[in-house]
């Protein structure tokens, strides 16, 4: 979808930025990936220094609100994290603005071993990390998913799902239940980790984007999602090896069940509904997300 250019801000927003950043704007770079239509760019300024600027008008209903929320939580996360951390934030004449630091790196490759293990190394020190900000916790986040099996069935709708779903869905729908107890914990979960949504350094560290989900739960969850984002870009990908990974100490197989029934249930309801405003691929990236995750169940209850 069209991004915004961070030359058709509002001339007061481009401004404020430039404030904040202490010099005058010499570039802008559009950056594409993401299912959102605000502003995201790589600005530089004429003193060298860059920065990452995401904004969005409140135009935008849901990703106004979630743009202060990922503000919220980069205020309160620690410095020390595998993160773009945030410089500066401000809602003004109906905009909200992030600005954030400019991380110089690269996207990690759903085919590269050695990016997924960069990725696995980042995160186990992610999973060392408890929180005192105020973040709800996975479970609470993930309750309405959780009945998200017994709703399809109740509407009739088990039929858009896949042939095996509905030969399986008790086992679906009582795994998907259980999943508030499955990923309980006190770790700082990102709760949205795809690879769109991190940048590999050339020391190798991974550092995360986009927080607007962060939430507290179990520490072996972000990674686990992360492997699952391998599999849908990649179909041919095997990360059954990966699982080996210390940040993956103490996980259980079926806790993990339980983490993809649920969400697996949620983006085949999600899927079917209207996108919202200018998030138009959104329901296709569910749905290959939902098929996925069942998938990868079949082979983990084997």
């Amino acid at each position: 979808m069209a991004r915004l250019d961070f030359a058709e801000l509002p001339s007061d927003i481009r401004e404020r930025v430039e404030q904040v950043a202490g010099a005058p704007v010499h570039e802008a770079t559009t950056q594409s990936g993401g299912f959102s239509a605000g502003v995201a760019s790589r600005v530089s300024f004429i003193d060298g220094q860059r920065l990452f600027v995401k904004a969005v008008s409140a135009s935008a209903e849901g990703t106004f609100e979630l743009y202060q929320r990922e503000a919220a939580v980069l205020r309160a996360i620690p410095r020390d994290l595998p993160a773009a951390h945030l410089v500066d934030a401000f809602t003004q004449d109906e905009w909200t603005v992030l600005v954030i630091e400019d991380v110089e790196g690269r996207h990690p490759q759903s085919s590269s071993a050695e990016d997924t293990r960069h990725v696995l190394d980042s995160l186990a020190a992610l999973t060392a990390s408890s929180t005192d900000a105020d973040l709800p916790s996975l479970g609470d986040e993930l309750a309405g998913d959780a009945l998200s099996w017994g709703r399809l069935e109740e509407d009739g709708l088990l039929e858009t799902t896949t042939p095996w779903c509905q030969d399986n869905f008790a086992f679906l729908r009582a795994a998907g239940e259980r999943v508030a107890s499955a990923v309980a914990g006190d770790r700082l979960i990102h709760g949205d980790l795809r690879a769109d949504n991190m940048l590999i350094d050339a020391a190798g560290h991974a550092h995360l984007l986009d927080w607007p989900w962060a939430c507290r739960g179990a520490g072996w969850v972000d990674a686990f999602l992360y492997l699952l984002d391998v599999q849908v870009a990649d179909a041919a990908a095997d990360v059954t090896p990966f699982l080996d990974h210390r940040v993956f100490a103490g996980a259980r197989t079926e806790d993990q069940i339980s983490l993809l029934s649920a969400i697996s249930g949620a983006w085949f309801e999600k899927c079917r509904w209207p996108a919202p405003p200018g998030m138009t691929t959104l329901r296709e990236f569910q749905r290959r997300e939902a098929i996925t995750s069942v998938e990868w169940i079949t082979r983990l209850a084997t």
